[in-house]
């Protein structure tokens, strides 16, 4: 009887940590530590119209990266994870989008708090083929004013904010947020 209340326990405390970290009727959001520091100046505040902060990620294929390297093209960055099932669902579509754009808009997209092995597999089983990083931190998430995964931040070729949207987009609002805020 005893190894029957730990299980329940266990099942219990996994439902409770879920829950703290998935808000309440909201399928496509998974929340992040609200009260985790932010090393970069953004964080919590709306940064639309804003410059994207200049700083560095490694990209998978080994190399650094920064957003300044993608100034002069409009650029969707998608914070993803493989934890996150929103982020998941999501990846097949936005690889779709992307193919259909070609070179009219480039895609980032940065894997959140995770290790390597675990994005690496990520990318290959939903079969992205846009350029990824690593946000180990979260620190470029919250940079971004994000505290909730998936997060989507469109920028403007000229390397400003145009939109930051939190929550899970399918291929048609994808597309409809690109034509509208890039675009356009």
């Amino acid at each position: 009887m005893l190894w029957w209340a730990l299980a329940l326990a266990t099942v219990l405390l996994a439902i409770a940590t879920v829950a703290a970290f998935t808000a309440p009727g909201d399928s496509g959001v998974t929340r992040l530590d609200p009260n985790a520091p932010a090393p970069i100046g953004l964080a919590g505040r709306d940064v639309t119209g804003q410059r994207v902060p200049d700083v560095s990620f490694e990209r998978f294929d080994g190399g650094t990266g920064s957003f300044t390297d993608y100034e002069g093209a409009p650029l969707v960055v998608n914070f993803f994870a493989s934890w996150c099932t929103p982020c998941v669902d999501e990846m097949p579509e936005f690889e779709r989008v992307h193919a259909s754009l070609g070179d009219r808009v480039t895609f980032l997209g940065l894997n959140v708090t995770e290790q390597q092995a675990s994005a690496r597999t990520l990318i290959a089983r939903t079969g992205i083929t846009y350029d990824t990083g690593r946000d180990p931190a979260g620190d470029l998430l919250r940079a971004f004013g994000g505290a909730a995964m998936p997060t989507t931040v469109f920028v403007r070729a000229d390397g400003t904010v145009a939109r930051v949207h939190a929550g899970k987009l399918d291929a048609t609002e994808l597309r409809r947020i690109i034509d509208e805020e890039l675009l356009s």
